[in-house]
């Protein structure tokens, strides 16, 4: 088994990846190209999809957004607020019962992407 080294740039990225939350590759660019103008956007691109397929971070899939990526790789879903955009982890313990014991037929489910949307209670305290 071949150890994946962990470069600067790798770490630079991944650190870009924790405190952005859930953003896109083109986020986490701008936001390393502010601090690390000498990466890349094609490298930044690159470790998020390795990243992604090691394990490390998750990509996530939301109706009418860019392909997102999530550090937390703990089985969870997301509610995203339709005002702002924001998006938040969702644990439930109670909806990963409920997509484990629902009958796929002949279909072995491996994982579900479940989207909440409504309004968040920063955008919806503003409205008030």
């Amino acid at each position: 088994m071949i150890k994946e080294r962990n470069t600067k740039q790798k770490q630079i990225i991944y650190s870009a990846l924790c405190t952005l939350g859930h953003p896109t590759a083109t986020e986490v660019y701008e936001y390393v190209h502010e601090e690390s103008p000498t990466i890349g956007r094609g490298t930044v691109f690159r470790v998020l999809g390795a990243f992604a397929e090691s394990g490390r971070a998750r990509r996530v899939h939301l109706r009418g957004s860019d392909e997102r990526f999530d550090a937390t790789t703990s089985p969870h879903y997301h509610a995203r607020c339709r005002v702002c955009g924001r998006v938040s982890d969702v644990f439930s313990t109670e909806l990963a019962h409920f997509l484990a014991a629902t009958n796929t037929g002949d279909f072995c489910a491996e994982e579900a992407e479940v989207e909440f949307r409504g309004i968040c209670r920063a955008c919806s305290a503003e409205k008030k």
